[in-house]
């Protein structure tokens, strides 16, 4: 069982999870990525408060059983440090990570732009060592 193995794994369950952008990158050297996308309208929250509240609620949802389902697999394939940032976490910024891993490119407001998507996704990142 390799690395390529785990990563095709990954991405067949995360199909079952509506992600939308998919990618993974080696990080220092030792660390492992792998970045997940979900679609999600990027619409400013006081222009239609309710409806963005729960769309973010229901990605959240899905990309949570997604990190976990896949935190399972790695921890088969004998990874014991494992770690995710999910829809809602506040430390550390995965934009970077993204464009690396082909996401999009800068927008001018700062958030990662797709050509398919443009800025209407949310990112989720599990990392392994």
């Amino acid at each position: 069982m390799n690395n390529r193995d785990l990563i095709n794994k990954a991405y067949e369950i995360s199909d079952k999870y509506k992600v939308i952008l998919k990618g993974n990158l080696m990080i220092n050297g030792d660390v492992n990525c792998i970045l997940f996308a979900h679609y999600c309208k990027s619409t400013l929250f006081y222009k239609d408060f309710f409806n963005v509240t729960s769309d973010i609620f229901k990605v959240h949802r899905l990309a949570s059983k997604n990190l976990k389902e896949i935190k399972k697999i790695i921890k088969i394939y004998g990874y014991n440090k494992i770690w995710t940032k999910g829809v809602f976490s506040v430390y550390g910024d995965l934009r970077p990570l993204a464009i690396e891993a082909g996401f999009g490119k800068w927008s001018e407001n700062g958030l990662v732009k797709n050509e398919i998507y443009g800025t209407n996704f949310l990112i989720t990142a599990i990392f392994y060592k």
